[in-house]
């Protein structure tokens, strides 16, 4: 009796396991260790806002509506839990894979497939209002991070993965 539990447990743990979803880095720039440099907030970017990273999500479960991604500043409380956003990506019926293009911070102008879930909530330290906000630490070495659910037409959540970003 107790070998059948035990197996029962290993084999439920297993399978839920086996469901969480994989995220990679897409661009070569974005390493999990470093945040680029051309990808931080305006207020310490010259050239340009920085964006969420392309990501290819992979291991999404059947049922799949949307991905939804939670952007959060661990270092820095008043930043975590998706502080720097959340915004959701519709996902094509039945995708088991998908590439997840780079969403523009500091702006509600969102690509084709993004929806905001909540805006980013750096506007109480005087950032540009918009769905995401780059990594805006000013280099004191945070840790930022990305978690991914997967969730279905009726926001049950199937799955899900978080990805570190890098520290800046």
């Amino acid at each position: 009796m107790l070998k059948s539990i035990i197996l029962s447990t290993l084999l439920v743990s297993g399978s839920l396991f086996a469901s969480d979803l994989k995220a990679e880095f897409t661009d070569a720039k974005w390493d999990g260790m470093t945040v680029p440099k051309d990808e931080v907030c305006s207020n310490f970017n010259e050239s340009k806002i920085g964006s969420t990273p392309p990501l290819k999500v992979s291991n999404i479960p059947s049922g799949t509506a949307k991905l939804v991604f939670t952007y959060s500043d661990k270092t820095f409380t008043k930043m975590d839990n998706g502080g720097h956003g959340i915004v959701a990506y519709k996902v094509a019926a039945d995708a088991k894979e998908i590439s997840v293009p780079a969403q523009g911070g500091e702006t509600f102008e969102l690509v084709d497939g993004f929806e905001v879930v909540t805006a980013h909530t750096g506007t109480r330290f005087k950032k540009t209002p918009g769905a995401y906000l780059a990594p805006c630490s000013g280099g004191k070495g945070n840790t930022y991070k990305v978690g991914i659910e997967a969730l279905d037409s009726a926001n049950k959540s199937l799955a899900s993965t978080e990805l570190v970003l890098g520290k800046f």
